[in-house]
């Protein structure tokens, strides 16, 4: 059967950033200034600019010492700006030697140390390093609990980010409660109407969405929404993932006419204020994409897609999962429309992508394989879709002896709807 793309759920995200003022282009020639533009440039995702300001912090703050607290924190921005655009190995010694300082200066246990321990956790669990990450979420949790107390708002976004973390693995069952512990924080430290209470709200919402409890989510997200409607400011990326999570549980329901007005405010929302080549109006753009997939309003939806690929392949690499996941929806897209002629080049474009993605034995790139040899036989090719299809039936066939329930669990694709 042709598997739809569905829009990850964002539901385990911190709040954005806010908005600062421009950043001047020449700021005084001091340690401080220059980490202070960069921390700006930073905020409004001007990223080049942010590690230009950085880098001549770093070159300031290195004449110091080596245990000075002011090159910790410009080791430590300098890592979060490299994680914010995906350069995970770069930022990880410069979270590891922040945090050593701090270790050295300020003790074990000082909160300023667990908010390095959670940036580090962070990161490693962005690369899927959950152990490590796990332990020092927890210890940065310990930290905190004790210096703050248990019901400190700041013990909830520690519990925000390992909740994440078991969402990203799949252990619903564990971010449920801490979620449910960082909401209660929230609401009783800061009242029902913060930001960050909507952002607990959203968040687990997301774990129940990813549990089918849709109708435990529901109200949490709409709580969200009103939540995050009465923000001030050019920026509404809160709001406008409330809207995105709550369209895509409601996409998950086949509840499209549901669905649609709230994805297309989203978009709308981040073509306003973002512009319209911003990653986040391109993820926007997907996904109302695939809803019109699903409605069978193909031309919308190519549209939207090829809209949104330059944006994706410009922010993420030509290569990514995210490009992977449109080029995917594209050729099945065309596949079900009978547009073979153009879902082969996409297909040919695809399949070295997930094998690099995937690897060549993954169930996802057997999956694709046997989507590209039904689209060759359609156009004659009999021998080349003999070729792909025989290699697809190996993979299963492999997987199947590693893991055989994983593999008799295993959906297709094809070209019919």
């Amino acid at each position: 059967m042709n598997l739809s793309w569905l829009p990850r759920v964002a539901a385990l995200t911190l709040l954005a950033a806010t908005c600062r003022a421009q950043v001047s282009p020449f700021p005084s020639n001091d340690w401080y200034s220059q980490n202070d533009a960069g921390e700006k440039a930073y905020e409004r995702r001007q990223y080049a600019a942010a590690e230009n300001f950085f880098n001549a912090a770093l070159q300031q703050a290195k004449t110091f010492g080596p245990n000075d607290l002011r090159l910790a924190t410009t080791l430590n921005d300098l890592g979060l700006l490299y994680r914010a655009e995906g350069k995970l190995k770069e930022a990880e010694p410069l979270y590891r030697q922040s945090l050593a300082i701090r270790e050295r200066k300020l003790g074990m246990a000082n909160t300023i140390v667990a908010t390095s321990l959670n940036n580090l956790a962070g990161l490693l669990a962005a690369e899927q390093r959950y152990a490590e990450a796990d332990q020092d979420y927890r210890r940065a949790l310990a930290i905190r609990e004790k210096a703050l107390g248990p019901t400190n708002p700041q013990v909830a976004n520690i519990m925000n980010n390992l909740a994440a973390m078991f969402g990203s693995e799949g252990k619903f069952e564990k971010a449920e409660p801490l979620l449910q512990r960082a909401l209660a924080i929230r609401e009783k430290a800061l009242g029902p109407d913060d930001p960050q209470v909507a952002n607990a709200l959203d968040n687990l919402a997301g774990v129940y969405t990813s549990e089918g409890k849709y109708e435990q989510a529901e109200p949490l997200y709409q709580r969200a929404i009103k939540i995050d409607e009465r923000i001030q400011g050019p920026e509404q990326t809160a709001l406008t993932m409330d809207l995105s999570n709550l369209a895509t549980m409601y996409f998950r329901e086949e509840r499209y006419s549901d669905a649609e007005p709230l994805y297309r405010r989203a978009l709308d929302i981040r073509d306003k204020t973002l512009g319209p080549i911003h990653p986040l109006t391109g993820a926007a753009a997907v996904n109302l994409a695939g809803l019109c997939k699903a409605q069978g309003k193909y031309d919308e939806a190519d549209a939207l897609y090829q809209r949104a690929l330059p944006i994706l392949e410009e922010a993420a690499g030509p290569e990514s999962p995210d490009v992977g996941a449109v080029l995917d929806a594209l050729s099945s897209m065309y596949a079900a429309e009978g547009k073979y002629a153009e879902a082969q080049p996409i297909y040919a474009r695809l399949i070295p992508l997930e094998e690099k993605n995937f690897g060549t034995q993954s169930l996802q790139l057997a999956s694709t394989l046997e989507a590209y040899g039904e689209t060759m036989s359609k156009l004659g090719h009999d021998g080349e879709a003999a070729e792909l299809q025989n290699r697809a039936k190996a993979i299963r066939a492999a997987q199947s002896k590693k893991k055989p329930a994983a593999a008799s669990a295993s959906v297709g694709k094809s070209g019919a709807n």
